[in-house]
């Protein structure tokens, strides 16, 4: 191989590619439950942030909860202070 043609290799190799880009968001509608928009406000009061957003990062956590209890078989504790609780996920 010569060096241009290796130089280019390496070039795109660091490069993301378009194959690999982000998927186009998709929209949903779903009924939640008064907890649920509750919960969902106060992540948008004390976040400043928009409901899209609270959606995201609560399901965010939600799903690292999910995958480390039930995929991971992980013990999930809350410590605040001197208390440890257990979190159990059903």
């Amino acid at each position: 191989m010569s060096r241009a043609a290796s130089t280019t290799a390496d070039r795109d190799e660091l490069e993301p590619s378009r194959d690999h880009s982000r998927p186009e968001p998709k929209r949903i509608n779903v009924a939640v439950s008064p907890e649920t928009v509750k919960a969902l406000q106060t992540v948008m009061d004390r976040e400043g942030v928009s409901l899209t957003e609270a959606v995201r990062r609560l399901v965010g956590f939600g799903d690292f909860l999910y995958q480390a209890a039930k995929v991971e078989g992980a013990q999930v504790l809350v410590k605040q202070g001197d208390t440890t609780r257990e979190i159990v996920l059903i």
